[in-house]
Parts: structure tokens; C-alpha cells; sequence
């Protein structure tokens, strides 16, 4: 189980990893953010495929290092180890299919950004829920979400805000993470609340001579 400061340090490194290889990527290639082809687009180019993919891959196993060191203090550590296996898997998949080849490879890459997008708001949901309803996890996940919704709106038109709505969902999630991991309770299983020891006292009795009175 990783320590609180070691989950919080590795959100940190995958956003930094994320949203680094995403700077590089728009310094090379600026006209990715009017594009409309979302963070997809620096996958296809030689001048940015290396910062784009590195910083993926980044995020993707800083983030998985985060959520299996916080998840023996979850209610559900087996979901939560598979989901951030899921993440990677999912993550892996997008690099791997530059949707420039078109026909099924294109839907596939489509597909697994859906279930990816799906993936994240199903775990940040149940992160807040396990922190109970924490304020500010919610309106961090609030944020997620309308990033979301943006990146709905545009993902199958040709011109939008595509990249801006992912970017804002990615923003939004590493924050739950960020508010919420160090904060999960750790669980609690039958049989391992406090035991009540009984004591028993042996009573001892004393035995005294009849008193003896003089004749």
C-alpha cells in the first residue's frame, strides 16, 4: 500500500507527464488546437508522435502506480487494480491506433477513447462516493464531466473544441484523483474490528481460625 505523499506524487507525475508532452506537442504543431482532431492529431505526425506517445505512456503508468498503491485503502481493491489496468490497456490501445489509417482502425481508436472516457468518469464517480460526497471531489468531477461533454459535442464534427473539452476532462480527473486517493478510508473487513478479551478474577478466599477465647 503506497503512503499518502507517494500517491499524491505520482497524480502529480502522470499530469506532468500528460500536459508536458501536450505543450511540446502544441509548440511543435499549434495548429492541432484549431484542428479539431483532439490530442489524437500529435499522434499522426512525426514531429510530435514521440512527446505525445511519451507523454501517454507517462500518464498511463504514473496514474496506474497511483491508484494500486491506494487501492488496500479502498471498500474494493481488486476493482480498483483492474480498472487501473484497464486505464493503461485503453491508453496503449489510442497510441497504437493512429486514426489516419481509417476503416476499422479509425473506430477502434474511436472506441477505445469512448471507453476510456467512460472508464474515468465511472472511477472518479466512485471515488467521490467513497470520500463521501466530498465537496470539493465533486465539483472537480463536476468539471470532468462538462469536459466531457464538450468532447462529445465535437468529436464527430470537423471543426470544434474537441482538444479543449479533453483536455479539460483529463484536468478534471487528475484533480479527483488528486482530492480524493489520499482520502479514501481505509477499509474495513469482518472479523478484523477490536476483540473484547473477557477477564475472569479468581476470588480467593481467606481462611481465618475460629477466634479462641481464654477460660
Amino acid at each position: 500500500m503506497g503512503t499518502v505523499g507517494s500517491i499524491a506524487g505520482d497524480v502529480a507525475k502522470g499530469q506532468a507527464c500528460l500536459f508536458g508532452g501536450l505543450g511540446v506537442c502544441v509548440a511543435l504543431r499549434p495548429e492541432g488546437l484549431a484542428v479539431n482532431h483532439g490530442m489524437s492529431y500529435f499522434g499522426v505526425h512525426w514531429e510530435t508522435v514521440v512527446p505525445y506517445a511519451a507523454g501517454l505512456a507517462g500518464a498511463a503508468l504514473f496514474t496506474r502506480r497511483a491508484l494500486r498503491g491506494a487501492a488496500a485503502r479502498t471498500p474494493s481493491p481488486a476493482h480498483l487494480r483492474r480498472m487501473a489496468d484497464s486505464f493503461v490497456v485503453l491508453l496503449t490501445g489510442i497510441v497504437l491506433t493512429p486514426y489516419t489509417l481509417g476503416g476499422v482502425v479509425d473506430w477502434a481508436h474511436r472506441g477505445m477513447g469512448a471507453a476510456l472516457f467512460i472508464l474515468q468518469l465511472v472511477l472518479a464517480g466512485q471515488l467521490v462516493t467513497w470520500t463521501h460526497g466530498d465537496l470539493p471531489g465533486v465539483v472537480f468531477l463536476l468539471i470532468q464531466f462538462g469536459g466531457g461533454v464538450i468532447a462529445a459535442v465535437y468529436v464527430l464534427q470537423t471543426e470544434g473544441l474537441l482538444i479543449h473539452g479533453e483536455a479539460t476532462f483529463q484536468l478534471g480527473f487528475a484533480l479527483v484523483l488528486a482530492r480524493t486517493l489520499p482520502r479514501v478510508a481505509p477499509q474495513r473487513r469482518g472479523g478484523d474490528g477490536p476483540r473484547r478479551t473477557a477477564t475472569t478474577s479468581s476470588a480467593t478466599t481467606v481462611a481465618t481460625p475460629p477466634a479462641t477465647t481464654g477460660s
